[in-house]
């Protein structure tokens, strides 16, 4: 019987969010290497506005709830779960979070830090092109509501 290859747990969820799926192993290892995992019981902060955007968040498990207030009421602007990633957009850009990000159940958060990501950015040419794409996009929808608004 032929010994199998055993591929980190870790590596499998990374796998599994879409925007990295296309990565081989050894890039997931590097990302995994460089990543926390943290516990978000139901109802604590991630982030807030005026916070730095300091990380890349890949849902692990649990349910996330992104929200911006809007004259003092809050404005549910996305929900993210097992699989999806969020905070990329402020990292991207160098700024500091805009929105609010709150577990509305426990919820365990893999946390890429903003260096490891730029330097796995590096190295996959056709992710960072997928990250420019996303953020050229908001940044032209974002243009055509301040200029609406």
């Amino acid at each position: 019987m032929e010994p199998h290859r055993v591929t980190h747990s870790l590596v499998k969820a990374l796998r599994a969010v879409p925007d990295f799926a296309d990565l081989d192993d050894a890039t997931l290892l590097r990302i995994v290497g460089a990543s926390t995992n943290l516990f978000y019981p139901a109802g604590s902060v991630v982030f807030e506005p005026g916070s730095p955007a300091e990380a890349l968040y890949v849902v692990l498990s649990g349910e996330i709830r992104i929200f911006d207030q809007a004259d003092g009421s809050e404005v549910e602007v996305s929900r993210v779960r097992s699989g999806d990633s969020f905070g990329e957009f402020s990292m991207l850009m160098g700024t500091e979070h805009s929105k609010t990000a709150q577990a509305t159940e426990d919820s365990e958060l893999m946390v890429i830090p903003r260096e490891s990501f730029r330097q796995v950015l590096a190295e996959a040419p056709d992710l960072d092109a997928k990250f420019q794409r996303r953020l050229q996009e908001r940044l032209s929808v974002r243009g055509q509501v301040s200029e609406s608004a």
